[in-house]
């Protein structure tokens, strides 16, 4: 039986009975009472990647198995079978979002190398900056010192654990993401930037050299992605064209550009008057239209103002039926427009 999940200093700290006997020396670790006792005691809190609570909700057939006594709890399932099925078992890690994102560990996956995405992630992936979720990691880490050194230190399991407990109640800023595939990206907090294309670690440059360091970069610009980007109860900045790294040619990219109306971000939940619409170039280089009580977004003309020779459809805002109810609310990143 696997325990990949299992985390020694957590399991320890919920459960101070068993360091106790541990520090006696009556059990070797906490790892050998849980395989002895715990699992069959109902202990549930073994690492912040598992929430009873949250795996049976989600999984209303362990619900019933549980109930008629095939398991004794959502976890001893989790750990028998569901790690395995692709199960979620928290807010924490999406096994299905991992191994899209990341399809070398889904290789390996496949391969039998790893059990799962999940226990990669535990290993590996955390100390590679690679996001168990939409919730993109490593911006959230760049951007707080103070939380990247308390992930360090094992105060939380992941940057998403401090974001959720702490930091969108704190107004830090999350930032979601997507791959470079269709994508349902769902923010949350109170302020939050949304993106449905990938974001990932990429050398920061400056003056056109790399400078060694790492700063998100964009490893997909939405051709061919047809993503959802929904947002929470906070101000929320939806992001679909951005100006690049310093000196890079185009220094402005405009996502879902290139597949016509088949790529496209469907923007769900955006508040007028509170959330922020980020489109790359200027206003002359959009048409907007209504259709069906939305708002539909295409890019119509490069950088000189030369009409394309179609429009092409980069967003549908739902709900949203004039380009003046949300004038107030659409910034340009300006420049030179690359189409």
């Amino acid at each position: 039986m696997s325990f990949a999940v299992f985390n020694e200093d957590f399991y320890l700290v919920h459960h101070p009975d068993v360091k106790a006997a541990v520090d006696a020396g009556i059990f070797q670790s906490g790892l050998a009472h849980f395989q002895q006792f715990g699992l069959m005691e109902g202990r549930f809190q073994v690492s912040p990647f598992y929430d009873e609570q949250f795996y049976l909700q989600s999984n209303p057939d362990i619900i019933a198995a549980v109930q008629t006594g095939t398991f004794k709890s959502g976890l001893q399932h989790f750990i028998e079978f569901g790690e395995t099925e692709g199960r979620r078992a928290s807010l924490l890690f999406d096994e299905e979002f991992y191994l899209r994102k990341n399809p070398d560990v889904a290789v390996a996956v496949a391969s039998g190398i790893f059990r799962s995405g999940l226990a990669h992630y535990l290993e590996f992936g955390r100390s590679e900056s690679r996001s168990g979720t939409n919730f993109n990691e490593f911006g959230y880490l760049q951007d707080n010192s103070d939380v990247a050194a308390a992930v360090e230190a094992g105060a939380f399991g992941s940057a998403l654990e401090h974001y959720i407990k702490y930091g969108e109640f704190e107004s830090r800023s999350g930032i979601f993401s997507g791959t470079d595939g269709n994508d349902t990206v769902i923010g949350f907090g109170q302020q939050d930037e949304i993106y449905g294309v990938d974001l990932s670690p990429g050398q920061c440059v400056v003056g056109g050299t790399p400078t060694g360091g790492q700063c998100l970069d964009f490893y997909s610009l939405g051709v061919s992605e047809a993503d959802v980007l929904i947002g929470g109860s906070g101000q929320d900045t939806f992001v679909l064209g951005r100006l690049q790294t310093e000196n890079k040619i185009p220094p402005v990219r405009s996502f879902y550009v290139g597949g016509g109306d088949a790529d496209l971000a469907m923007i769900e939940n955006f508040e007028i008057g509170k959330d922020t619409l980020v489109l790359g170039g200027s206003l002359s280089n959009y048409l907007f239209n209504k259709s069906d009580g939305n708002l539909n977004i295409f890019l119509a003309a490069n950088s000189f103002s030369t009409p394309l020779p179609s429009p092409d459809l980069v967003a549908t805002l739902k709900g949203v039926t004039s380009l003046r109810e949300i004038e107030n609310s659409v910034q340009f990143t300006g420049g030179l427009l690359s189409v």
